[in-house]
């Protein structure tokens, strides 16, 4: 709570130096209204337990404008009652404030940001559509991080500096962890089109199961073919040393293409990242992604197809294997009226003890209606439909359905 408070007040401050010195600045209240039903509040295969759910939620954006400093700053506060008193009343906050301060113009700059949400407590899985609570934690992320950019020559880019992060759950399960995260990226640009790109990354984590060094090393190069149309690619080698004695030595990469069509964007990328994992220290995804845009007069579809390997750092031992394809559109009905969809299928294969050679399967259906009724004021209908089956996981084998209907104002 001290965090959103926090934020409450920096936005004040800069408020008030917004109006006094004549800076642009906006700050939208807003209120929302909504009713939901689920028919399996605790995500249960048996006994399932449904219940209506109210959601008071009011919310405040800001936005500042200077020639030294930007900030933007949305918070939420969604206090939920259930009928049926199958869960106690609770109060949700969601603050994102992020800001840039340039302390010398085209060199030094200090990013300064702070997230507070619930999140997934499985870093492989997203679970905010399947429930409100179930395997979710309220987790605050603090980040501050001054940097230089500079062109020692006309062809010549480099960006260094430092990152601080911060990471606090508010769940026993949850891990915090600091991370002191030193960096340098060069770009040497050998014709307007082909650039030759070189990084070198140390980050120090002191977290509450075990601390660690990682040095991260890539270098590669990007070519743009045609206006909007580029490819890329790097590779180099991380090397992870925890207090412990244990360690990770791997090769990793990052490469993609993206191509301009005249209506449509295609892209495909591959590379290796280091996810945080609420669980423990940092998850090491290699990734292979597409996404498919095709726009329309009045819409778009989007098909997006990924493939995934989880490896816990601290064993060098692979946790998870995801395969997934999401299929989304949205399309404006009427004047006013827009309506989405997407449906999801992933397969998750666990391989870590005791679900080795185990997998599962899910279904993600989620859909809904937007409607504006008068001038910033909207109502939402939604629908999300989740199934989750597995022939080794007893507890992987429910499903769930959710409506939700929404009038918000913003003044």
């Amino acid at each position: 709570m001290r965090t959103i408070i926090r934020g409450m007040i920096c936005t004040i401050i800069v408020s008030v130096a917004g109006v006094t010195q004549g800076a642009e600045y906006e700050l939208r209240p807003s209120i929302a209204v909504s009713e939901e039903f689920t028919d399996n509040l605790f995500n249960t295969s048996t006994n399932r337990i449904s219940d209506y759910i109210t959601h008071a939620t009011p919310g405040i954006a800001a936005n500042y404008k200077a020639p030294a400093l930007n900030g933007d700053l949305t918070y939420l506060f969604d206090y939920r009652w259930y009928a049926r008193h199958n869960r106690d009343d609770e109060i949700a906050h969601s603050l994102s404030a992020k800001s840039r301060l340039t302390a010398v113009e085209n060199f030094l700059f200090l990013d300064v940001s702070e997230e507070y949400q619930r999140v997934s407590l499985n870093a492989t899985r997203d679970v905010s559509k399947e429930s409100l609570f179930i395997n979710q934690s309220d987790r605050n992320v603090v980040f501050a991080s001054p940097y230089v950019t500079f062109r020692p020559t006309d062809r010549l880019g480099v960006k260094s500096g430092y990152r601080f992060t911060d990471t606090r759950y508010f769940n026993s399960s949850g891990v915090d962890k600091t991370d002191h995260n030193a960096f340098l990226a060069v770009a040497y640009e050998l014709t307007k089109r082909w650039s030759l790109t070189a990084d070198y990354t140390f980050v120090r984590e002191l977290a509450t199961v075990d601390n660690f060094n990682q040095h991260l090393v890539l270098g590669g190069f990007r070519y743009e073919y045609t206006d909007k149309s580029y490819a890329f690619a790097q590779a180099g080698k991380a090397w992870i040393d925890y207090d412990r004695g244990y360690g990770l030595n791997t090769i990793v990469w990052n490469a993609g293409v993206t191509h301009e069509f005249d209506t449509a964007t295609a892209t495909l990328t591959t590379g290796v990242k280091y996810n945080e994992d609420p669980s423990g220290n940092a998850l090491q995804e290699s990734f292979v992604s597409g996404r498919f845009e095709k726009r329309f007069t009045r819409g778009s579809l989007v098909l997006s197809p990924s493939y995934s390997e989880y490896v816990k750092t601290e064993t060098d031992s692979l946790q998870t294997k995801k395969y997934g394809v999401t299929a989304q559109g949205q399309y404006d009905i009427l004047s006013g009226l827009n309506g989405k969809l997407a449906v999801t299928t992933e397969k998750y294969e666990q391989h870590d003890q005791p679900l080795r050679s185990s997998h599962t399967n899910r279904i993600q259906i989620d859909s809904g209606l937007s409607y504006l009724l008068a001038r910033e004021m909207t109502a939402a209908l939604s629908y999300v439909y989740v199934d989750y089956s597995s022939p080794g996981v007893a507890s992987d084998n429910w499903h769930v359905n959710r409506v939700t209907l929404e009038i918000k104002k913003t003044f």
